[in-house]
C-alpha cells in the first residue's frame, strides 16, 4: 500500500512539474508546421534517444520508453502511436483534433522523419493525413532560421540584426497559419527554417547575443520585412503592397553592393505570361512605364496589345516576370523606322528614312517598327521593403553594430528587451 502511495505521489508530483514546466514555456513556444494539407503524411516516425513524454490537447498522458515511435493517421479519427519493432499501439489518441505532443524525455532534441530539430513533434489529425508541427522555444526555432536566411559566415553585427529581424517576424505573423493548427511554416512562405543541422556557432551565437530583443514601433512589434538587395535604396511598404506603415518607408542604401542583371523578354513570351493569369489582349505591341517610385522601381507599368491593355501594378511589375526585383529599365530592340516606297531614277524603291518626308500633297511621316525583344536591366533582388541582407553585411563591415543597423532599415524603431512577449497573439 505505501508502494502504490509513493508511485501516485510521483507521478502527481511529476503532472504538476510538468503543467508548470508547460505553463512557462508555452508563452513562448511557437509552433512550425513541417507537413500539412498535400503533403501531410499518413505515417511518421519520430525518435529521441532517451524515450517520451506524451502530452495530449496539453495535458500529460504518459511515458514511453520506446526510442523510436511510429506515428499513425487512423480513418477513425485518432492518431496512434505504434512501436515500429513489432507494430504494438503503445497509445492510441482518440481525438485527433486536438494535438497530440512527444516531447524528448531528456530535453533535448527529436527526430522528426529524417530531420533533427530541438523541442518537440506535435501532431493533428485532418482528412488529408497528419499535419507535422515541431513544437519549440522561440529562441531555438530562431536558431534554425538565422542561418537559412543568411550565410553564417558573415558579420556578427548582420547576423545578429537578421536574428532580430526573424524573432520579429515571428511573432508579428504569429497567426499566419492558424487555420492549419500552428503558428508559422517552415518554407519562404515565413522564414526558411532548417532545424538543428543548419545550426552554426556563428549563428547560434548571434542568436544568444540578441536573446528575448525585439524591435518595436511604440508599443507593437514591428513587421521586420527584410529581403536580399536592395539596389542602393529601400522602398516604402505601400508600393509594394496596400499599406503604408511608418517603420517601412524607403531609405538610401549606400552599403548594399548590387550587381547588375539583365532579362530579354519577346512578345510572344510576355503574351504566355499574360496567359499564365487569365489575360489576353492580343499581340503585345508595346511596354509603358507609367509610374515609377521615388528610388526608381517600376510600379504601374502598361502593357499595350491590338486587343487592349493591361497594367501591372507594385510587386506584380516584377512577380510576373520573375525578376529579381522591379528596380529596372526598359530596352526596346526592333524600333528601327520602318522602310518606304519612294520613286527613284531607277524606279520603285525602300528606304528606310529617319526624317518626315515633304511632299507635294503631304507630310510622310517615319514610322516605327513594333518591338521585337524586350531587354530589361536592373539591380537589386527582393521585394525592397525592411532590411536589405547584403546591406546589412556593408553596413556591419563598416562599423555599424546590429542595433544601428536596424534602426536605419526601420525608421523610427526601438530595441526592447522582452523575454517573454505579451502581445503575440494579435
Amino acid at each position: 500500500m505505501k508502494r502504490s502511495r509513493l508511485i501516485f505521489l510521483f507521478l502527481f508530483l511529476l503532472t504538476l512539474l510538468l503543467a508548470l514546466s508547460m505553463s512557462t514555456v508555452c508563452a513562448k513556444n511557437i509552433s512550425i508546421g513541417l507537413k500539412y494539407n498535400t503533403t501531410s503524411p499518413k505515417e511518421i516516425t519520430v525518435q529521441n534517444a532517451s524515450g517520451f513524454t506524451v502530452t495530449a490537447a496539453d495535458e500529460w498522458v504518459t511515458s514511453l520508453a520506446e526510442t523510436q515511435i511510429l506515428v499513425v493517421w487512423a480513418e477513425d479519427g485518432s492518431i496512434q502511436l505504434l512501436n515500429p519493432i513489432d507494430s504494438t499501439i503503445v497509445y492510441a489518441h482518440v481525438d485527433g483534433k486536438t494535438p497530440l505532443t512527444l516531447f524528448p524525455a531528456d530535453n533535448g532534441t527529436v527526430i522528426i522523419g529524417e530531420t533533427e530539430y530541438r523541442g518537440a513533434a506535435r501532431f493533428l489529425h485532418t482528412d488529408m493525413g497528419l499535419t507535422v508541427i515541431n513544437y519549440v522555444d522561440i529562441e531555438d526555432y530562431i536558431k534554425g532560421v538565422v542561418p537559412g536566411e543568411m550565410p553564417y559566415s558573415w558579420h556578427k553585427e548582420a547576423l545578429k540584426a537578421q536574428a532580430v529581424c526573424a524573432r520579429n517576424y515571428a511573432v508579428s505573423n504569429w497567426n499566419k497559419f492558424a487555420k492549419y493548427g500552428f503558428n508559422l511554416d517552415d518554407s519562404i512562405q515565413s522564414q526558411v527554417y532548417l532545424g538543428v543541422k543548419a545550426e552554426k556557432p556563428e549563428s547560434n551565437a548571434a542568436v544568444e547575443e540578441t536573446r528575448g530583443l525585439y524591435l518595436k514601433y511604440g508599443d507593437k512589434y514591428a513587421d521586420t520585412l527584410f529581403f536580399s538587395s536592395s539596389g542602393g535604396h529601400t522602398e516604402n511598404s505601400e508600393n509594394v503592397w496596400s499599406s503604408p506603415l511608418p517603420y517601412l518607408v524607403g531609405v538610401e542604401d549606400p552599403y548594399d553592393t548590387s550587381k547588375e542583371w539583365t532579362v530579354p523578354y519577346t512578345p510572344d513570351e510576355i503574351e504566355e505570361k499574360l496567359a499564365g493569369i487569365g489575360v489576353n489582349i492580343g499581340d503585345v505591341v508595346d511596354l509603358e512605364v507609367i509610374e515609377t517610385s521615388a528610388s526608381g522601381r517600376i510600379i504601374d507599368l502598361k502593357i499595350i496589345g491590338t486587343e487592349g491593355n493591361h497594367n501591372l501594378k507594385k510587386d506584380k511589375t516584377r512577380s510576373l516576370f520573375n525578376f529579381r526585383s522591379n528596380l529596372y529599365t526598359i530596352t526596346k530592340k526592333g524600333t528601327d523606322p520602318k522602310p518606304i516606297a519612294v520613286v527613284t531614277s531607277k524606279g520603285l524603291e525602300e528606304r528606310v528614312v529617319d526624317q518626315p518626308i515633304l511632299t507635294a500633297t503631304q507630310i510622310i511621316p517615319v514610322e516605327i517598327g513594333t518591338p521585337t525583344e524586350y531587354v530589361m536591366t536592373g539591380t537589386g533582388y527582393g521585394h525592397g521593403v525592411g532590411m536589405s541582407q547584403y546591406g546589412a553585411k556593408g553596413m556591419a563591415e563598416a562599423g555599424y553594430n546590429f542595433e544601428q543597423i536596424l534602426q536605419h532599415y526601420y525608421t523610427g524603431t526601438v530595441l526592447a528587451d522582452e523575454s517573454e512577449p505579451t502581445e503575440i497573439t494579435e
